[in-house]
């Protein structure tokens, strides 16, 4: 009987009734392809995070540079001790150090602080896998600068200072030592 419908036109089979019967039964059986992966996204804020921090045209005395920040837990844990650095020469200067609270339902790291010209700021930096993209808002409503990081490291490597101040402290305890 199978070779005798797949002689006929579908359409004939249709008229039939049979082309059900022709479609599944002899149609080869299909794999079915599992769905794709979804990447996994991770928003630990925990780590090293290095890139560019931009003014906006409404920024006022406002320079583009280069900027390292160190996320650590802090004691509490909604918030983390975050230092915020400059790179300048290929060299890191202190800018900030904040307590800044995490978000667990947006992902998002803030905190609210008084900028270098005695403005109220707020820095706004969203987690999302090895990224983070901030803004700084100033008096409420202005975004002067915009932060575009990577992760550059899972845990919060030391100050460029304060390992230099470690090893400058055991290298005094050393000659002390000797002498």
């Amino acid at each position: 009987m199978r070779s005798i419908i797949r002689l006929i036109a579908p359409a004939a089979l249709g008229m039939l009734g049979l082309a059900n019967a022709v479609t599944a039964q002899d149609a080869p059986p299909q794999a079915s392809a599992p769905p794709p992966a979804q990447p996994v996204i991770t928003y630990r804020a925990e780590g090293t995070w290095s890139g560019a921090s931009k003014c906006t045209e409404l920024a006022v005395r406002c320079v583009d540079h280069q900027i390292v920040i160190r996320v650590a837990k802090a004691p509490n844990p909604s918030f983390y001790d975050v230092d915020f650095t400059t790179v300048v020469g290929g060299a890191e200067t202190p800018e900030n150090h904040l307590i800044m609270a995490f978000s667990d339902d947006h992902h998002v790291l803030s905190a609210h602080f008084i900028d270098e010209l005695k403005r109220p700021a707020v820095y706004f930096l969203a987690v999302k896998g090895d990224k983070i993209h901030g803004v700084m808002m100033v008096n409420g409503r202005t975004i002067e600068r915009s932060l575009d990081l990577v992760r550059t490291s899972d845990v919060a490597t030391p100050l460029p200072w304060a390992a230099a101040a470690g090893s400058s402290s055991s290298s005094s305890t050393q000659s002390s030592a000797s002498q």
